[in-house]
């Protein structure tokens, strides 16, 4: 069998020709390194889980298998990427397990006619047309029963415009309600330390709410990171008005920037901007009955918004702007006629993705001056209702 040779170095001058050339390789190879790393796309590095939600508003997965199982554990399937995940992994991921800032979406109806599974429907159809959704999500509904008078009663409800009804559920039940909002709202942890401080008091005024029968339709918090929508559903409510309020609400929710946020931030007294609530209330009405068209497969929303303040304007022709919902409604589609909002950009809550809005649509300017005046101006021609020419050009 031939031997291995030896290498020997018989002179000085055969000995550096062997140095200088490996050094080369060893040069030349690093180089190549150098070049291929350089052309690896860089991911992009977020501060917070609410940046990265802006580019993936369902979180991001290391691998498939990582973004299946968060799936089959509740929360909205992440989008895949190894890069990002690399990138920002050690901020973001705080519980180790392959997905950063997974988004969840929770729904429970404890109201019979109602599933939790269309429930939670409702709120991945709300969610999922959002161009920055929260991150996590609830929807609360229950059953209350005929109203046991005509008026509010804000003095039963901490001032909260709600009016009592009769108990449908059982104590066992309301406590059952009770203790799920109480539970959710304690399970996020993505609230900061200040927010978390308020979940105590929040969830004994939910609780004052529902113990009191009240007919709750509302937004409460927690934080920015986590939102909700709870419904009462009264007795005088058939199931397509329920969907249409929750809706409303919902998008209530998803309005990033509403008064008591740009208050502070424009130092201005919230009080002092009330006149600005027709909008944020005639987005989210005008919302509600274009996600209830779209759930059907309908495209007859504008129709039946106009329709609406058309029927209230003739019971009431007094009827102010800052005063009703339907008229609110109806001002949302005298603005897209004039060209000076969008259809998309409500739906998706853009609008509200900062506090300029307050300025943009402040009664006192004079475009918006002419909405006040002419909201009214809707007419009906064979059962088809529109503005005026006189209201649009106006």
């Amino acid at each position: 069998m031939r031997q291995p040779q030896e290498i020997s170095f018989t002179s000085p001058k055969m000995l550096r020709s062997w140095v200088v050339g490996l050094t080369s390789l060893i040069v030349l190879t690093a180089c190549s390194a150098t070049a291929a790393d350089a052309t690896q796309p860089t991911a992009k590095r977020y501060s917070s889980c609410e940046k990265l939600l802006q580019d993936f508003p369902q979180g991001v997965a290391q691998s498939k298998p990582s973004a299946t199982k968060s799936a089959k554990a509740g929360a909205v399937k992440p989008d895949v990427s190894a890069a990002v995940y690399r990138a920002n992994s050690r901020l973001l991921d705080k519980n180790r397990d392959g997905v950063m800032c997974e988004s969840t979406r929770t729904a429970k109806s404890f109201a019979p006619g109602i599933s939790s599974a269309q429930l939670l429907d409702w709120v991945k159809a709300v969610t999922s047309e959002m161009s920055q959704p929260p991150r996590n999500f609830l929807g609360l509904i229950w059953p209350v029963g005929r109203p046991l008078d005509d008026q509010p009663d804000p003095d039963v409800f901490d001032g909260a415009p709600f009016s009592e009804h009769a108990d449908v559920l059982n104590p066992k039940q309301i406590r059952a309600v009770t203790d799920y909002f109480s539970s959710w709202q304690s399970g996020q942890q993505d609230c900061t330390a200040s927010e978390r401080r308020e979940f105590s008091e929040g969830a004994r005024t939910v609780e004052r709410w529902i113990k009191g029968a009240a007919d709750v339709a509302t937004a409460p918090g927690p934080c920015r990171s986590s939102r909700s929508a709870i419904l009462a559903w009264t007795a005088e409510q058939d199931r397509d008005t329920a969907r249409r309020i929750f809706f409303h609400e919902s998008y209530h929710a998803m309005q990033n920037y509403l008064l008591d946020r740009c208050a502070p931030i424009l130092k201005r007294n919230e009080d002092s901007m009330n006149d600005l609530r027709w909008f944020s209330e005639g987005t989210a009405e005008y919302f509600g009955e274009y996600m209830s068209a779209k759930q059907d497969g309908r495209t007859d929303h504008v129709q039946r918004i106009l329709q609406r303040a058309s029927d209230d304007l003739r019971g009431d022709p007094g009827i102010s702007l800052d005063s009703n919902a339907y008229v609110q409604a109806a001002a949302m589609v005298l603005m897209m006629e004039k060209g000076m909002i969008s259809e998309r950009r409500l739906a998706d809550g853009s609008y509200f993705h900062d506090c300029d809005w307050i300025n943009d649509f402040d009664p006192s300017r004079p475009e918006i001056a002419t909405i006040f005046d002419d909201f009214d101006k809707i007419e009906n021609s064979g059962g088809r209702y529109f503005y005026s020419d006189e209201a649009i050009s106006g």
